[in-house]
């Protein structure tokens, strides 16, 4: 082989090597967000179950991540005779460069509401239209209107 040959097959397997990298890299993603409640409709079923329907507006912010935006979230909230609640939400936020949309849910336990959230790749536009992620919510304060909480995770761009 002569020297030209070598030097395109070098540089071939180190831009294949360096797109592996890029692309499947997974990086830690958190920071925190804050809901204004807007509207909530109760519905309540009799027999000790209702139904709540909650739109929110609100931000999110991260200094490790894409995921900065505003926008807004609605959740529906399912309590029943023995106590227990189901809560389900879906979140859409415009940032900078596009807009991304994660769901989640209420994780039942002890303390601070806490959850799981989830972006799926083409959830989103712009910079966010390959983004999938997953990760952890918990509400630090609230006072019924107001709601402050932080999110964790990895996420994939």
């Amino acid at each position: 082989m002569n020297k030209l040959t070598i030097n395109f097959f070098s540089f071939a397997i180190l831009l294949f090597a360096s797109s592996l990298n890029f692309v499947s890299a997974a990086q830690t993603c958190s920071g925190n967000w804050s809901n204004v409640n807007k509207s909530q409709d109760v519905l309540d079923l009799g027999e000790g179950v209702t139904l709540t329907t909650n739109v929110h507006r609100g931000t999110l912010s991260s200094a490790n991540s894409k995921q900065q935006g505003t926008g807004g979230c609605s959740d529906i909230v399912l309590t029943f005779p023995d106590g227990a609640v189901k809560m389900f939400y879906a979140c859409a936020r415009k940032g900078e460069n596009g807009v991304f949309v994660d769901y989640g849910e209420l994780k039942p336990g002890e303390g601070a509401p806490k959850g799981v959230w989830n972006i799926e790749k083409g959830f989103g536009t712009g910079d966010y239209k390959n983004l999938t992620a997953k990760g952890t919510w918990e509400m630090l304060l609230s006072d019924g209107k107001s709601t402050v909480g932080s999110f964790k995770g990895k996420c994939t761009y």
